[in-house]
């Protein structure tokens, strides 16, 4: 598992992007915006999206936000199913 806190400033965004593993992000402050190739989330604090491996999406702050970022990577690169 590898977790990542990101502190956003107004309009800081991730550029699309994807994990080989299952990503949650948790907003803890703030709001943000996730959009993928199937929809586009709003999610303000307390909120949790839960995205399959391999899903591109991109991440945009429209105000200061701070976000936990879970890369699930049980059996990845590590040959155990």
């Amino acid at each position: 598992m590898r977790a990542v806190l990101f502190a956003f400033d107004s309009g800081g965004r991730l550029p699309e992007h994807s994990a080989p593993g299952l990503v949650t992000i948790h907003v803890l402050t703030g709001h943000l915006r996730v959009t993928t190739p199937a929809d586009s989330y709003d999610l303000g604090p307390g909120r949790m999206l839960v995205l399959e491996p391999d899903v591109a999406h991109d991440i945009e702050a429209p105000e200061q936000s701070d976000m936990l970022l879970t890369v699930h990577l049980d059996g990845v690169g590590s040959g155990v199913p």
